[in-house]
C-alpha cells in the first residue's frame, strides 16, 4: 500500500496481503517501512531539548552579570560608646570607648552602668552596649595568641623531637661501637682463658725442655772430656810413635855401616 503525499502514515504496523492464482496459492506478509511520524516526533523532542538548553544558559549567563554588577556593603564590627560622667546623655563626654576594650564594673543605675578603664577613669556607659564576655573581635586576638602560642610550642617541641632523634642515633652508634668493643673484649679473654688452660701444660712443656737441655749439656760435656781424653791418648800414641822410630832409626844408623864394612871386607879378599 502507497501513502499519498501529504497523507500521515499510522504508527502501527499492518500486514499486506497478496493472492496468486488458486492452482498456487500462497500468503505473502510484508512489514511496512518505519513510520516517518516517530522519526518527527523524535527530532521535534530533540530541538525542543535544544532551545531549553540554550535558554537555561543564557538565564544563568544574565544572573551571573547581574550578581557581578550588585556592589556588597558590610556592617563593621568597630563600635563606639560615649563614656559620660553621670548616667544620662546630659552629661558631659569623658572619652569615647571602643568595643573590645575591658571596663571594671561598678554598679547600674537606670540604662546606664558605672564602669572604670584600665587608666582609671570612671563614668557612665549604656548598659545595652556591655557583655560579660568578651566580644569576636576580643575572641579573635585571644585566639591568634593561643595560636601563636600552640606555634611556639609546636616549633619547640619539634626541635626536641629533633634533638632527641639525634641523641637516639648518637646512642644507637655508641651502642653498636659498645658491642663491637665488647666482640673484641670477648674474643681476647677468651683467648686469655684458651692460654690459661694452656699454661700448666706449657709449663710442665718448658720444664721437659729444661731438663732434656740440661741433659744434653751434661752429655756434650762428657763427649768433651772424652774427646780431650782421646785426643791426650792419641798425642801419646804420636810420642810413642815417634820415639820408636827414633830408636830404630839410631839402631839401624848403627848396624847399617858396620853391615857395609862387613860386604867391603869380604870383597876384597
Amino acid at each position: 500500500m502507497r501513502h499519498r503525499h501529504g497523507q500521515m502514515p499510522t504508527l502501527t504496523l499492518q500486514l499486506a496481503y497478496t493472492q496468486t492464482s488458486s492452482s498456487n496459492r500462497s500468503k505473502k506478509y510484508y512489514l511496512k517501512q518505519y513510520p516517518l511520524k516517530l522519526r518527527r516526533l523524535t527530532r521535534s523532542v530533540m530541538e525542543d531539548s535544544m532551545k531549553y538548553m540554550i535558554s537555561l544558559l543564557l538565564g544563568l549567563m544574565l544572573a551571573s552579570q547581574a550578581a557581578q554588577a550588585v556592589e556588597k556593603r558590610y556592617v563593621t564590627d568597630k563600635l563606639y560608646i560615649q563614656l559620660r560622667s553621670g548616667p544620662s546623655n546630659e552629661y558631659r563626654i569623658l572619652k569615647v570607648v571602643q568595643s573590645g576594650e575591658h571596663l571594671i564594673y561598678l554598679g547600674e543605675e537606670g540604662d546606664f552602668t558605672h564602669v572604670k578603664t584600665t587608666k582609671g577613669v570612671e563614668g557612665y556607659v549604656r548598659t545595652q552596649y556591655l557583655v560579660n564576655e568578651p566580644v569576636a573581635k576580643e575572641n579573635l586576638i585571644l585566639a591568634n595568641r593561643e595560636l601563636d602560642n600552640i606555634k611556639a610550642e609546636l616549633t619547640t617541641a619539634r626541635n626536641q623531637v629533633k634533638e632527641l632523634t639525634q641523641e637516639l642515633e648518637t646512642a644507637k652508634s655508641e651502642r653498636a661501637d659498645a658491642s663491637r668493643s665488647s666482640t673484641e673484649l670477648e674474643r681476647e679473654l677468651e683467648r686469655i682463658r684458651s692460654i690459661s688452660e694452656n699454661a700448666v701444660a706449657l709449663d710442665e712443656k718448658a720444664r721437659k725442655l729444661t731438663r732434656k737441655t740440661q741433659e744434653l749439656e751434661l752429655q756434650v760435656s762428657t763427649l768433651s772430656a772424652e774427646n780431650q781424653e782421646l785426643r791426650g791418648d792419641r798425642s801419646l800414641s804420636y810420642l810413642i810413635y815417634g820415639g820408636g822410630l827414633i830408636v830404630v832409626g839410631i839402631i839401624g844408623g848403627l848396624i847399617l855401616p858396620g853391615l857395609r864394612g862387613r860386604r867391603s871386607n869380604s870383597g876384597w879378599a
